[in-house]
């Protein structure tokens, strides 16, 4: 009789199994070494038997059934089949005589119903320890991901501990994301723009892993790497999110914004000059977006004009252009009337630190909002589980709803922990303070992409019109500018400008609104991003807030 010798083992990695495929060959040439057997061919295989589709053993089979050989050698039925399709093909090949004979090193077959018989129960045997370790191993992820540890492997910029069973940072790599968040939470780099200065600028590359990694990152790397909930402290399995133990890369707010600057981000063309307001400025007229263009007069000087972009209109928009000193003129008198007089800072400063007494009942409604929001997103994910239950939704939708709700409720958790915790209780209003108070100086000393920041914070929908800027203070900072003019702090010698004390407090209607402030989750969501701005151009203004 002719026959196949198979051998297989379950990984393919090289490292993995490393004896079982030489031992295999050595206990079938035994056994084959004491019978009377021509030996067509020898199949060694890597492969998994847990479902079918092994290239090797399909084309022996194949084979098999052209009648190349009658029989199979293997060092144990397990090796043949470990699903129901495979070890029933091979059971169908018997009953049709195209196999005729089963040689194993740990077990005896014989062609017959009996044998037939048993060896389908070695088959079954085989497919329920598959499965009942699939089991296992799912139970083991389950009560790994519910102490808070991803159960396989860590995403770049972590390692997986063998000693403890968690995950800890990995110092070269957990910094390097580290940056390129920094990068994108700047507002001022695309995806590319991150993708090059990581490559060229560090030299990064990717950590070296036992078949892959030592090469620069691609572009779509960089994304899915920014997309990670992994980094704000957050697990991500199987279309869920559970909180995690591994130290974070970023705060959730801050893996928040990021992923609002992601929605954002597009590919734009390269640009030959770049303008610090256009995009920012409306034309009042016809309200289509302003540009800028510079100009070289014969003397040799340049000069940069903004003007409406004058197009999909009929008739063209007929707006002057005005010139770039004087709209920043115009914009610098704009910070000058938002700022606060130091004398109603200071005094506001002081009446804010003298509630000190009030700040345990603040921080408990501030801690009672968040917990709210909170509830409510709970509600709402429990409304789209409702929608997706009665098949109202799409599976994919209701996935990315998911997840979105998921990331805002640990936000918002993570926000009323930080409540309870905060020494400050009017840190918002401070933020606002400080940052309309020094916008002016900050804007006399940025970069054009700094001036681009300050002007979305401060302003409502600005436009230009006959070359006047027309800017608004947007909400909350509207608010703040008219503390400015509450009649007692104005003072009454206007030449001197001399606030007069006439009391120590605020009226009830100005703490009310203080309060709300203090509380609104659009001022607060707004003050994240100027105390990250802050920290970039005024480390210690930030830092005189948070002491």
């Amino acid at each position: 009789m002719k026959y196949f010798i198979y051998c297989r083992k379950s990984q393919e990695a090289e490292d993995r199994q490393i004896l079982s495929l030489e031992s295999q060959q050595q206990e079938v040439e035994q056994l084959v070494g004491g019978e009377t057997a021509e030996i067509v061919d020898t199949y060694v295989e890597a492969f998994s038997a847990k479902a079918p589709g092994r290239p090797l053993f399909d084309q022996m089979l194949d084979r098999i059934e052209r009648g190349e050989a009658d029989g199979i050698i293997a060092w144990h039925p397990d090796r043949l089949a470990r699903n129901s399709m495979d070890g029933g093909r091979i059971i169908y090949l018997l009953d049709q005589g195209k196999l005729n004979d089963l040689k194993f090193c740990t077990y005896s077959f014989e062609n017959s119903s009996q044998g037939k018989f048993m060896l389908n129960i070695i088959f079954g045997y085989s497919k329920y320890y598959v499965d009942s370790l699939s089991e296992n191993v799912k139970r083991g992820q389950r009560a790994k991901i519910r102490n808070g540890w991803k159960p396989n492997l860590a995403p770049i910029g972590y390692t997986n501990c063998r000693e403890t069973g968690t995950i800890v940072p990995d110092t070269k790599h957990f910094k390097a994301m580290r940056r390129m968040f920094d990068l994108l939470l700047s507002g001022n780099h695309s995806i590319a723009e991150i993708h090059r200065i990581a490559c060229t600028e560090w030299g990064y590359l990717t950590p070296v892993r036992k078949t892959m990694g030592g090469k620069k990152p691609a572009v779509s790397w960089i994304y899915k790497m920014l997309s990670n909930p992994f980094y704000a402290g957050l697990i991500r399995w199987q279309g869920q999110l559970y909180p995690g133990k591994h130290q974070p890369v970023v705060t959730k707010q801050e893996f928040h914004m990021a992923q609002k600057l992601l929605g954002h981000i597009t590919q734009t063309k390269s640009i030959k000059h770049a303008f610090p307001y256009t995009g920012i400025f409306k034309c009042g007229a016809c309200g289509l977006s302003i540009t800028a263009e510079k100009k070289r007069k014969p003397s040799g000087r340049e000069y940069t004009y903004y003007h409406c972009t004058r197009v999909h209109r009929s008739p063209k928009c007929k707006q002057p252009s005005v010139e770039v000193k004087s709209l920043e003129k115009q914009i610098i008198a704009f910070l000058d009337r938002m700022t606060l007089p130091q004398p109603v800072f200071d005094w506001l400063v002081s009446v804010l630190d003298g509630n000190c007494n009030d700040m345990a009942e603040e921080s408990a409604k501030v801690v009672q909002n968040h917990l709210k929001a909170a509830a409510g997103l709970e509600k709402q994910l429990s409304n789209l589980t409702d929608l997706r239950i009665r098949d109202i939704i799409l599976e994919d939708e209701f996935a990315k709803k998911r997840a979105t709700l998921q990331v805002d409720i640990a936000a918002a958790s993570e926000r009323a922990q930080n409540a309870e915790t905060s020494v400050v209780a009017f840190e918002p209003i401070k933020i606002l303070n400080i940052f309309s108070t020094r916008a002016r100086y900050w804007y006399s000393i940025a970069d054009d992409v700094t001036k681009r920041k300050l002007l979305k914070i401060l302003c409502s929908n600005p436009t230009i019109m006959d070359k006047t800027v027309r800017l608004e203070a947007r909400f909350p900072f509207m608010d703040m500018v008219e503390l400015a003019n509450i009649p007692r702090l104005c003072g009454a010698v206007e030449n001197v400008r001399t606030p007069l004390h006439r009391e120590s407090s605020l009226t009830k209607q100005q703490t009310q609104k203080l309060r709300h402030l203090a509380t609104d989750p659009d001022v607060l969501e707004l003050c994240d991003d100027i105390k990250h701005l802050m920290a970039q151009i005024d480390p210690d203004a930030l830092a005189q807030i948070q002491t």
